[in-house]
């Protein structure tokens, strides 16, 4: 009579049963398998900044503090966290590692909205990697900053800006050196440098100087005054090198293992696109 009043009953109490026996054992599983997460992860996590840049190479500050303690990685990977870091991490898992010299992020290019020319009006999103996609992008220079801000965006420190000619402008005092601006540059226009070296070329253009001109008045035109001055000047009584500066695809490049931070070369510039601050030369040893 109860089964035909109630057809489901047994049904219920069976699953019932069922399902506090998977629960049980579900619990004795938890205990009896539980792995055991090294104390030192919690430190080393505890050590770092927090930021979650992915500067380090790994996802987040979790993954790399996982892979420090459990894998072996490098503790100076953090450029956020820097010197400090290094050292707390190096207490804590009782190992050395040599600081790695800070870098920040540096704008090759001053071709602004005055200094620049388009080929159309673009109104898609306003994101680089967007109008990149457009066309190569809608200015006629291919090379230099579109000014849409994926650089800004991408900055957790809050360290790089458009300035009002729309170009990327980076605070040396907040940038960490974590390189998200760098990735996020579809024309790649942005480079991480030391901060002891102070000179570098704003221009990315490889094409020649008439052509060049034609879209960009603030460009290289590859005349090689800076490689010459760098030749016969700088380095005309050091017979190991012969210059830090040459002119490769029509672009000046420095060679940052030979420079010594003397600015020659941005002076005698015509084209300002060598940029130079004044800081300590550095002294490089010969052989």
């Amino acid at each position: 009579m109860l089964d035909i009043l109630f057809p489901s009953v047994p049904s219920i109490i069976s699953i019932t049963i069922l399902s506090l026996a998977c629960g049980i054992l579900l619990s004795l599983a938890k205990v009896l398998l539980k792995v055991e997460k090294d104390p030192r992860i919690e430190k080393v996590m505890e050590a770092l900044p927090g930021a979650n840049c992915g500067a380090c190479g790994f996802p987040g500050c979790a993954g790399y503090a996982t892979n420090i303690v459990e894998h072996g990685a490098a503790i100076n990977l953090c450029p956020v966290g820097g010197p400090e870091a290094v050292k707390k991490i190096s207490e804590i898992m009782g190992i050395e590692a040599e600081v790695g010299v800070k870098r920040i992020a540096r704008v090759h290019c001053q071709g602004g909205v005055n200094e620049t020319k388009i080929r159309f009006m673009y109104e898609g999103p306003h994101s680089c990697t967007a109008a990149q996609l457009v066309m190569g992008g809608y200015k006629v220079c291919e090379y230099g900053c579109l000014g849409l801000g994926d650089c800004v965006r991408a900055c957790p420190f809050d360290a790089i800006h458009l300035d009002d000619r729309g170009l990327p402008f980076v605070d040396a005092e907040k940038c960490t050196g974590c390189g998200n601006c760098v990735e996020a540059c579809p024309r790649k226009i942005i480079s991480l440098l030391e901060n002891t070296v102070d000179v570098y070329v704003m221009c990315r253009n490889k094409q020649k100087a008439p052509v060049m001109k034609l879209g960009c008045s603030v460009g290289c035109i590859a005349c090689k005054r800076c490689e010459k001055v760098c030749r016969e000047e700088v380095f005309k009584d050091n017979p190991d090198v012969d210059t830090a500066i040459k002119v490769e695809n029509f672009l000046a490049v420095i060679d940052y293992e030979l420079c010594i931070n003397c600015g020659r070369c941005a002076e005698v510039c015509p084209q300002n696109v060598i940029d130079f601050k004044k800081v300590m030369v550095i002294k490089r040893e010969t052989n």
